[in-house]
């Protein structure tokens, strides 16, 4: 039995991925632009990347390492 639910899962998963999006040379720019101006003025940003087949979404600050 725990085969046939770990399948099923698997198939779900695979049913929910996404295409990975294409940008522009616009939309990387502005996105960079973006990310210059929340490292400087420390405000908080949304980002949203797309990692195996799902977009994930996060709120950070960011700081330089």
């Amino acid at each position: 039995m725990p085969e046939q639910y770990k399948g099923l899962q698997e198939i779900m998963n695979k049913q929910l991925k996404i295409p990975q999006p294409v940008l522009t040379e616009e939309q990387m720019e502005q996105i960079n632009f973006t990310l210059i101006e929340a490292l400087h003025t420390n405000i908080q940003v949304y980002l949203t990347y797309y990692k195996n087949g799902q977009r994930i979404t996060e709120t950070r600050f960011l700081q330089r390492s």
